[in-house]
């Protein structure tokens, strides 16, 4: 398997600056990131133990080449979903969608993917809740996210409209938008959301109101 040099930089409302790094394998379930390097930072330490009690108000989490998703957990529940980027395209810091105190215990995550990837992610941010959900492609056809930690669909997962996501993975659904459908209970599409690969662009929040039932689906329609 491939692997990535990742970094993470992270704005407190302190005015301290936190910076962290790890080597991640490609296609797993993902890495935790360490303070460091030095001289700028304690090297490894957790996040939970190195900004401890500070608030992170904006951030950004880079792969060395394809970012898949970034996100805090704590007490193994996602708690944070974050900005990412690739080193090889331009990028922005960006604003934390909903700033976040820093407690014991908090780890920083990060999942990155090779470029001819067939992994999907999609970040959400709810007033109340953050998730990631993931669906690996294994050929041509419709199908359905589920949650990085439960396995269960969208609807199952969150209990309010979804404020803004972004989603990452191939270029290649082309029997569909370009993105994510958000199809209801019903079997009505309710919402989208436009997909992004970060080895070509910086990934963008999209800020368009989803609404949410007990049977709400994510879906993408991938050609390969």
């Amino acid at each position: 398997m491939t692997t990535q040099s990742t970094t993470a930089t992270f704005l407190g409302r302190s005015g301290k600056v936190y910076t962290f790094e790890a080597t991640s394998t490609d296609n797993t379930t993902g890495v935790e990131m360490l303070s460091g390097p030095s001289p700028y930072a304690i090297t490894a330490q957790s996040l939970g133990d190195y900004a401890q009690n500070d608030v992170l108000v904006a951030g950004l989490v880079s792969a060395q080449s394809n970012c898949g998703v970034s996100y805090i957990s704590y007490g193994g529940e996602i708690v944070s979903t974050l900005p990412i980027a690739a080193s090889n395209v331009s990028n922005m810091l960006q604003p934390l969608k909903k700033p976040i105190m820093i407690k014991p215990g908090m780890v920083l995550n990060i999942l990155t993917n090779v470029k001819a990837t067939t992994q999907y992610y999609l970040a959400v941010e709810t007033a109340n809740q953050s998730h990631v959900f993931a669906y690996t492609s294994t050929g041509a056809g419709t199908g359905n996210l589920v949650s990085i930690t439960t396995q269960q669909n969208v609807g199952r997962v969150l209990r309010q409209p979804i404020l803004c996501a972004y989603v990452t993975g191939p270029l290649d659904n082309t029997a569909s938008p370009n993105g994510v459908i958000f199809v209801n209970g019903q079997g009505n599409p309710v919402g989208y959301c436009p997909l992004s690969q970060s080895a070509s662009a910086q990934p963008m929040y999209s800020e368009f109101s989803i609404p949410i039932d007990l049977n709400t689906v994510a879906q993408v329609v991938a050609d390969a």
